[in-house]
């Protein structure tokens, strides 16, 4: 699921053309990812501690400013898929099967469903019948 943490700021940066959390080093894109997201609960900090003990994890609480304000043209659909790559905790993060059916990729599905039935349509054989022999009255 961390993959998908890139998964998600590629396709911010995409969207935006700018960097989402261009930090000078690790402490620093951290302060950037908590202004944006805010800071995690504690436990969710508490699991990273367990897990990375070179780095403090006693953040002050923070309030994020979220993302709409970052990529305002972007749609409502697109905002909250991003929010969805982009969870803080990696057990709240979609998974790449989830994300590929997420509602804004609604589109490109059918799309690609039409063209799968149309290519199928063309390979299949032409299916004639036998021309049909009259009864003959007797």
């Amino acid at each position: 699921k961390m993959d998908m943490w890139g998964v998600g700021c590629v396709f911010f940066e995409v969207m935006s053309l700018f960097p989402l959390f261009p930090g000078t080093d690790e402490v620093d894109q951290i302060r950037k990812i908590h202004a944006i997201i805010g800071t995690p609960p504690q436990d969710v900090l508490q699991k990273f501690q367990r897990n990375a003990s070179h780095m403090d994890f006693n953040f002050q609480p923070q309030e994020g400013t979220g993302f709409a304000r970052l990529i305002p043209h972007a749609s409502a659909e697109l905002q909250e898929l991003i929010v969805r790559l982009l969870a803080y905790n990696p057990d709240d993060r979609l998974s790449a099967r989830q994300a590929l059916k997420h509602p804004y990729f609604k589109d490109l599905r059918d799309a690609e469903k039409a063209q799968a039935k149309e290519e199928a349509r063309e390979r299949a054989p032409e299916v004639t019948s036998p021309p049909r022999q009259e009864e003959e009255i007797g």
